[in-house]
């Protein structure tokens, strides 16, 4: 084949340079102290981050570095302070008994107020605030004013990007991807290494799936 065979010429180039991008950083590449990450990561709350250990990268979270995510006010702090959000209290029995056994951004929060956000970059543990201001709506509302969809109205502790809800259903319509294959392939992008370690939202996603479809449809009936 004429095609491979052009791009073998290049392999042990092509080799290099993916070696030299896993190496120490660059003046190109973009590293931030730990503020300037959580200030540059604002508007993008859902992305990953990696930690520079002095010998080479370490998988990290915006959460590990002091990320909160702020509802209304344009993402700034509510001058009114935070309102509690009622949550579901995790179950500790399916929890390592050791705290080493699991990589630090896959380490369930040890404080309240944390949400689990499914997206198509995969599956994160988020530190939430929601708006106190007086009239301000109910934190599922400002959760979904903020496209995000709560996998409950009562105790609120997972939640799916719309972009999670609406990939997921293209990949089923033109895929034919179920759900649980679907789930598996997050958990491998949230940590490739340790998937079973990923919390597994698979039958909210079911849920989920469910009445985001219904929304949709209603939508654009009008």
């Amino acid at each position: 084949n004429e095609f491979l065979r052009e791009w073998q010429d290049n392999k042990e180039l092509y080799l290099d340079i993916l070696l030299q991008l896993e190496g120490p950083p660059e003046p190109w590449k973009p590293l931030f102290c730990t503020s300037c990450c959580r200030d540059d990561h604002r508007t993008h709350p859902f992305h990953w981050v990696e930690q520079w250990t002095g010998t080479h990268f370490q998988e990290s979270s915006l959460r590990l570095a002091g990320f909160i995510l702020h509802l209304r006010h344009d993402g700034g702090v509510c001058p009114s302070g935070v309102r509690e959000v009622p949550q579901e209290v995790p179950n500790k029995e399916w929890e390592p008994s050791q705290p080493g056994a699991r990589p630090p951004h896959l380490r369930v929060p040890d404080t309240p107020g944390y949400l689990v956000v499914v997206n198509t970059s995969g599956v994160h543990y988020c530190n939430l605030a929601c708006c106190n201001c007086p009239g301000s709506p109910d934190p599922h509302l400002q959760l979904l004013g903020a496209g995000l969809f709560p996998a409950s109205t009562a105790c609120m502790s997972t939640v799916f990007t719309f972009k999670v809800l609406d990939n997921f259903i293209q990949d089923n319509v033109e895929c034919g991807t179920a759900a649980m294959n679907y789930f598996s392939k997050l958990k491998r992008i949230t940590s490739n290494v340790f998937p079973h370690l990923v919390p597994d939202q698979y039958r909210e996603l079911l849920w989920m799936a469910r009445i985001w479809r219904v929304l949709t449809l209603f939508k654009w009936n009008g």
